[in-house]
């Protein structure tokens, strides 16, 4: 039966967590705008399209607030119950800290849950679309995504290279034809710059050489030098065009679609396997003892040298095809347990974020307590979800590298977390000081600092 003190602390923790994911959502958002500003703005985009994109992109962002809200509200609720030593009664009336800390796990778990199921559920496909929008925007008017250092290949009939895009034009631009055009066309300018009229791009370029050559006529090739000369791209979709694909992304598949995905790729794995296990044995340069381990074998597997056509041997020569072959396995090995890990990583971190709603209550509530109502507990939230989510980070990479195993990449920072948690809601709950803020504002206080064999 929920008693009166608990619908009472969950009423005060429900209107700080809706108000932080508000403006935690505001402030990822506009963060979010400001970056994409440059990839909307000049599209002739209809503003549906530009609403519709954000919206789309929104939820990701639903997904990293939602855990941070609760972590803010949770401070925010029990700073406040302690700065009106209302804690202190509840402690008086008999309750120890984890029976006041129940209220607050409850609200966890719905918060919990309904992210694992939009993590799980609903972000894979927003995600998706919000992939396939962000990249038919792109296509459309590729003219304003020059992007300098990086080839351009999504016109029609032209690759483009720009080595800088300043306010006075673009610097170093490379054009030349595609492959499949049967006269070649290389054009090298110091500078220009691009402007789109109707449903063609014009380059206006200066000082440069066009290089021309038939393919069907091989002796046929010209240079020209020039001062200035013009080029006209067409252009077929300067409308935008809206795709279909059943393509996704590690990102954009839900828990079942990666699990399938990692059972293809183990299936590959065993395969691979079997082969290098057939190619050891018809080799007749292999014992039967040497493949008792073929992984660990290719890590002492080498090349035998060849110092002169006269003195290779035939039992040289299969050695080493037998070694090229056995090392094109292991690459393959190699490649399907990274795809394995990929998506391993993927989703135990769906899961372990929807639990990271409860971790931060177990660390949230004690800090609450502690620091009371201040104006550093926003601060605080801030600062230990960014140490978390680097974490999250780090073992994202580690897992990809194969440096760490994925699982325990993903739950290790949960669980790390849980342990501070724990032990500070155990100094809390015996009324121990667990950090001494006197003794850091006197170090960090520069009246109170001396250098030594100085002279007052």
């Amino acid at each position: 039966m929920i008693k009166t003190v608990d619908r009472y602390v969950f009423k005060e923790l429900l209107s700080p967590f809706l108000y932080s994911l508000l403006v935690l959502t505001l402030i990822f958002l506009v963060n979010f705008v400001i970056r994409a500003m440059d990839r909307i703005l000049g599209k002739g985009l209809s503003i549906l399209v530009i609403l519709e994109y954000i919206i789309l992109n929104l939820a990701w962002i639903l997904a990293i607030a939602m855990p941070l809200s609760v972590l803010v509200a949770v401070l925010l609720a029990y700073g406040r119950l302690a700065t009106d030593h209302e804690v202190t009664a509840m402690r008086s009336g008999g309750m120890s800290l984890p029976r006041i800390m129940l209220p607050a796990m409850a609200f966890a778990f719905l918060v919990g849950g309904f992210t694992l199921y939009f993590n799980t559920s609903i972000l894979p496909d927003v995600n998706h679309r919000a992939r396939l929008l962000g990249s038919d925007i792109y296509r459309k008017r590729p003219d304003m995504d020059i992007v300098p250092g990086y080839f351009i290949d999504n016109l029609p009939d032209y690759n483009i290279r720009v080595n800088e895009v300043t306010e006075e034009g673009l610097k170093g631009v490379i054009i030349f034809s595609k492959s499949e055009k049967r006269e070649q066309v290389s054009i090298f300018a110091e500078s220009g710059h691009a402007r789109t009229v109707g449903g063609q791009i014009i380059f206006t370029l200066y000082n440069g050489e066009k290089h021309l050559l038939d393919l069907e006529k091989l002796d046929d090739y010209q240079r020209e030098y020039f001062d200035s000369t013009r080029i006209t791209v067409k252009v077929n979709n300067m409308e935008l065009k809206r795709r279909e694909t059943a393509v996704r992304g590690d990102r954009e598949m839900t828990p079942a679609m990666m699990y399938e995905r990692i059972a293809e790729n183990e299936g590959r794995y065993d395969r691979t396997i079997d082969r290098m296990q057939s190619i050891i044995n018809s080799s007749p340069l292999f014992d039967g003892d040497s493949t008792a381990d073929i992984v660990a074998l290719m890590d002492t597997l080498k090349r035998k040298p060849i110092e002169g056509v006269k003195t290779i041997s035939s039992t040289t020569r299969k050695w080493n095809r037998t070694v090229d072959k056995l090392q094109s396995q292991d690459r393959l090995l190699n490649s399907y347990l990274k795809q394995i890990n990929k998506y391993l990583v993927e989703v135990h971190k769906k899961y372990a974020i929807a639990v990271t709603c409860l971790v931060f209550v177990l660390i949230g509530t004690p800090l609450g307590i502690m620091t009371r109502k201040s104006s550093g507990t926003i601060g605080v939230a801030m600062g230990m979800f960014f140490i978390y989510w680097a974490s999250m980070l780090a073992g994202e990479e580690l897992a990809d590298r194969r440096i760490v195993d994925p699982i325990l990449a993903m739950w290790a920072p949960n669980g790390l977390m849980a342990l501070i948690g724990l032990w500070i809601s155990y100094q809390v709950s015996r009324e121990r000081t667990v950090v001494n803020w006197r003794w850091i504002k006197t170090v960090f206080n520069p009246k109170n600092w001396r250098i030594p064999f100085m002279k007052n």
